[in-house]
């Protein structure tokens, strides 16, 4: 009698801590608004972990994803503040 061999089931966590850290610091960086000091980062391991991904490397391309684009709206926030800073400075001062 012989025993068939059972395949182990898929692991229910990323093979990779790219994507993982992107959506965390992408996370971070709208809810804690700290714009371009962790926006940044999560531009960067989003997009390494999308290569990971398409390299086969990784499993958790929607992770990377979502932290680029957090990323990037972290980003968008902080220049859209700092216009309308520059837009009311320029309108007349902060005191107007």
């Amino acid at each position: 009698m012989t025993e068939l061999a059972m395949a182990a089931p898929p692991s229910a966590h990323p093979r990779n801590h790219l994507g993982v850290w992107a959506l965390v610091l992408g996370i971070a960086s709208v809810v804690l608004a700290l714009g371009a000091l962790t926006g940044v980062p999560a531009i960067i391991l989003g997009n390494e972990g999308r290569r990971a991904v398409r390299a086969g490397e990784a499993d958790n391309e929607g992770m990377a994803l979502a932290g680029v684009v957090l990323g990037w709206l972290s980003l968008a926030i902080l220049v859209g503040v700092i216009v309308l800073v520059v837009v009311r400075y320029l309108a007349g001062g902060p005191h107007s």
